[in-house]
């Protein structure tokens, strides 16, 4: 199983130095590839190899477990990929719902996934008790804003849409709006993500660049070089992508770009000027994401406004702390 996104985004960025490695000791020891063993503890972070999530379910000490998807409701999400829904319920029959049973405390990655779980009377009073929130921690600084010195001319806006196989549904309901502005704009670009094409018209276009998915490494060393001006973030409005994590946010900020929402996104609106909003349709985008591209000259302020907002946090320190709190002293 190779390295997950999920384990350095929500244990390793925040509790790197804590972490034995081979050339120095440390209260912490990786036990598998999204797995901790400190002290008593064995903290399991979304998912790891199978002979290691029966070693989790099987400690004899205590057991943490952060989980980012709400996997029952991405069960039986129409809008996902059928091999996805299929992994999932795999996973959930194994090992999910024993975890979330066996758990002394579950560590879940947004406002909306902790109410999910605790929805029924019954896992409100099972689990509520034991149930803590968690954000993620990137380790890319939030990229300059330079590269939009270059859109005071007639430079190309360079525009993004960062999104997952998960997300292919709400990626081909924007896919024609994408597609009308692209030949409306002759200075607007779009880059995409999917493994196979959305929509033959946007995977001929000369302005459109679709990128196979990346392992969480490339992706990272992708970031690194990468400027944009504008974001789109649309989402299918299902209850597993309502329960998405506030990831996106530093995501688009770590690329410099200002970025679009739907307008329910919880966690876009805790940035208040730093998000453009859009309706919660993906289908009917076409008109906010065109007073962005005609406005383009305002998209640093709104890219500003997000970048000051998220510098002014840290959500290292706060992760630290929460696993310190649960784990134990780890100096």
């Amino acid at each position: 199983m190779s390295r997950q996104p999920t384990t350095d985004l929500y244990f390793r960025n925040a509790m790197g130095p804590w972490i034995k490695r081979w050339w120095r000791a440390g209260p912490i020891r990786a036990f598998g590839q999204s797995s901790f063993i400190a002290g008593d503890w064995f903290v399991l972070v979304r998912r790891d190899h199978p002979r290691i999530m029966r070693e989790a379910l099987a400690w004899g000490g205590r057991l943490a477990y952060v989980i980012d998807d709400d996997v029952a409701a991405g069960m039986a999400c129409d809008a996902l990929p059928e091999r996805y829904r299929a992994r999932l319920a795999e996973f959930e029959r194994g090992f999910h719902r024993d975890l979330l049973a066996r758990a002394d405390v579950v560590l879940a990655a947004s406002d909306a996934l902790a109410d999910a779980l605790t929805a029924e009377p019954r896992m409100q009073r099972r689990l509520a008790p034991r149930l803590m929130r968690i954000d993620p921690v990137w380790r890319q600084p939030l990229a300059d804003l330079a590269h939009f010195d270059r859109l005071e001319g007639p430079a190309t806006l360079r525009m993004v849409l960062l999104g997952p196989g998960t997300q292919r549904a709400a990626l081909a309901q924007v896919a024609p709006a994408v597609l009308a502005l692209l030949d409306r704009h002759k200075t607007l670009s779009f880059t995409y993500f999917a493994n196979r094409s959305i929509a033959p018209a946007l995977e001929k276009h000369p302005r459109a660049r679709r990128l196979e998915p990346m392992t969480w490494r490339e992706y990272q060393r992708w970031m690194s070089r990468q400027r944009f001006h504008l974001a789109l973030y649309p989402l299918a409005q299902t209850p597993f992508d309502r329960a998405r994590s506030a990831s996106k946010l530093t995501e688009h900020a770590i690329l410099g770009a200002a970025a679009r929402y739907p307008d329910s996104g919880a966690p876009a609106r805790a940035l208040g000027e730093g998000a453009l909003l859009a309706p919660d349709n993906p289908a009917q985008w076409e008109d906010a994401i065109e007073s962005a591209i005609t406005a383009r000259t305002a998209l640093r302020g709104v890219a500003q406004q997000a970048r000051d907002l998220l510098m002014r946090q840290d959500p290292a320190q706060a992760q630290r702390a929460l696993w310190q709190g649960i784990l134990g002293t780890t100096d």
